[in-house]
């Protein structure tokens, strides 16, 4: 790849702002469609398309979320001092990109035409997006239901529309029990990542005169609805979509993960915070969803068949950065400063 190629793609990336959905958003959603073929006993590697295909069009629903949101926030970025691609940009740039998103959008819409479950699904998320953004209604700039949108559309639906994927291309329903218990954990960890995402950017929406449901209420409100609400409703539900899925590597993930939080909040001094953000912080449990969870359930169907290895392979190859994040921290807490810390107490 040439330096011009490589430079071009850095600002495709940048105009859809993948960097902030591209692990922390996507991948939780594969590992719950790893999780659903899991547990009705599907080998993965016969769902190698569907999980490819339901890849591309998240990316692309993630995409256009993103370029109709700096759309319409152009002037209120430019007030509060954000970054924004489109700022400055000609009305035929803009069209360009956003058409660039809906013309993919409309394809993977028309290859959804026989599961109509998930076609509804992936088009409300759209309209979803839309709306929230976009005036009138611009739901962004009316409290609680723009985080209530946010919740939903970025994480719930995913959620929902990734389980019925799995669930019409291995041709087996799933319990109530299971879809009900990913859709009260997705849409809880999705409303925390929002109250978290307003508190930190409070100034800048409150200089913007954006009516966030942290501005029109106040930070002190969004925490403790977070710590008192949504927190033990995500942490429930996770235990018991765990307890379902009867995976022991999810659960040795679990505590491999609480380990090196600990680790780090104890020699790094990082805050682990459920909701209120502080000057060095890490937000409580979202690493275990994106790197974690999915190789929870990539090892426990390569563990029953080798052929699916092939899947965490590729997982791995799309997503292996996180993950080198977590080994690269616990090898520097494991090499350097735990036998530090046990030679000054020799």
């Amino acid at each position: 790849m040439n330096k011009q190629t490589l430079n071009y793609s850095q600002q495709m990336l940048a105009l859809v702002r993948a960097k902030e959905w591209w692990s922390y958003k996507l991948a939780p959603v594969l590992g719950t469609a790893y999780a659903s073929a899991a547990i009705s006993n599907i080998s993965l590697i016969s769902l190698g398309s569907t999980f490819l295909f339901l890849l591309i069009a998240l990316a692309i629903g993630a995409s256009y979320a993103s370029v109709i949101n700096n759309l319409c926030d152009r002037e209120e970025d430019r007030i509060s001092g954000k970054a924004n691609y489109f700022i400055g940009r000609s009305n035929l740039f803009r069209a360009l990109v956003t058409i660039a998103c809906i013309v993919p959008g409309s394809i993977v819409s028309g290859l959804l035409i026989q599961i109509p479950l998930a076609l509804i699904v992936y088009i409300g998320n759209w309209l979803l997006f839309t709306i929230y953004s976009v005036p009138p209604i611009r739901l962004k700039n009316r409290s609680f239901l723009g985080v209530l949108a946010m919740a939903v559309g970025e994480s719930l639906v995913p959620q929902i529309f990734a389980v019925f994927l799995v669930a019409h291309h291995t041709d087996k329903p799933l319990s109530i029990a299971w879809v009900t218990t990913i859709a009260i954990w997705a849409l809880a960890s999705g409303f925390r990542s929002i109250l978290w995402h307003q508190i930190v950017d409070f100034e800048n929406d409150r200089r913007a005169g954006i009516n966030t449901f942290a501005v029109n209420t106040s930070t002190q409100t969004l925490q403790r609805l977070g710590k008192w609400v949504v927190f033990p409703a995500e942490f429930g539900s996770l235990t018991i979509i765990l307890l379902l899925s009867n995976n022991i590597f999810t659960w040795t993930f679990l505590g491999f993960y609480l380990v090196t939080e600990w680790l780090r909040h104890y020699f790094w001094q990082l805050d682990i915070v459920i909701v209120k953000p502080t000057e060095n912080h890490r937000l409580f449990l979202f690493e275990y969803y994106d790197v974690f969870y999915p190789l929870g359930f990539l090892c426990l169907t390569g563990w029953r068949n080798p052929a699916n290895l092939i899947i965490l392979g590729i997982h791995l190859l799309f997503y292996y950065q996180r993950l080198w994040f977590w080994i690269k921290d616990l090898w520097g807490l494991l090499r350097w400063e735990i036998p530090t810390k046990l030679q000054k107490h020799i």
